[in-house]
């Protein structure tokens, strides 16, 4: 049952009120060739609902429980419509559960949306590695059957970049945040976590 309107959910208008500003206040552009380097910052909130139910239904439910990330990217190829990207990232959760987190993903980059002309849209997915500092207490979900987390584990991100034409520099972003063992493939986790959030990104010189 989902929870009803709260001042959580105050901040999440808030939230995305903030994002639509920084969509107008820094625009971006095409960018993203072979050998550029970008920064990105964000903030998320844990849902304790499944990924899969989360890109289904669009309409996840909230536990309180944060993370903020800074992140450092490298281009390192561009084929097409295709941006291939590294990433590398520090993150810090507060809330529920207090620890830190780093996570190197690879991604692939859509760069090109027929409506481009009026907002630039970009859609990203990644995998990669995730190493908490504690073994997070969310990520077994509170499901016997999914049994305790442990340190190292998959990370995946899903995100949506959008931008309006014009300089070169900034974009923002919304992402899905996750770590799980990937059905028991990392050390027998079954659980997992996702937190969901927006941010700001700012192509390097």
């Amino acid at each position: 049952m989902k929870r009803q309107f709260s001042s959580h959910h105050a901040g999440h208008l808030v939230f995305i009120a903030c994002f639509g500003c920084a969509v107008v206040l820094f625009p971006g552009g095409v960018w993203g060739s072979a050998g550029d380097r970008y920064v990105s910052a964000y903030v998320a909130q844990h849902s304790p609902d499944r990924m899969v139910d989360i890109l289904n239904t669009l309409n996840p439910s909230w536990q309180s429980s944060y993370l903020g990330a800074v992140t450092w990217g490298y281009v390192f190829a561009r084929t097409g419509w295709f941006r291939w990207e590294v990433e590398g990232q520090l993150v810090r959760h507060t809330g529920m559960q207090h620890h830190w987190e780093t996570n190197a993903v690879a991604a692939v980059r859509l760069m090109s949306m027929p409506w481009d002309r009026w907002l630039d849209t970009r859609m990203a997915v990644g995998n990669g590695l995730s190493w908490a500092s504690e073994e997070p207490r969310l990520e077994p979900r509170g499901e016997p059957d999914e049994g305790d987390s442990t340190q190292l584990l998959n990370y995946t991100k899903v995100e949506l970049e959008v931008t309006t034409p014009g300089s070169q520099r900034w974009s923002s972003f919304l992402r899905l945040h996750h770590r799980s063992g990937i059905m028991g493939t990392f050390s027998d986790v079954k659980g997992g976590s996702n937190f969901i959030g927006l941010g700001l990104r700012r192509r390097m010189d």
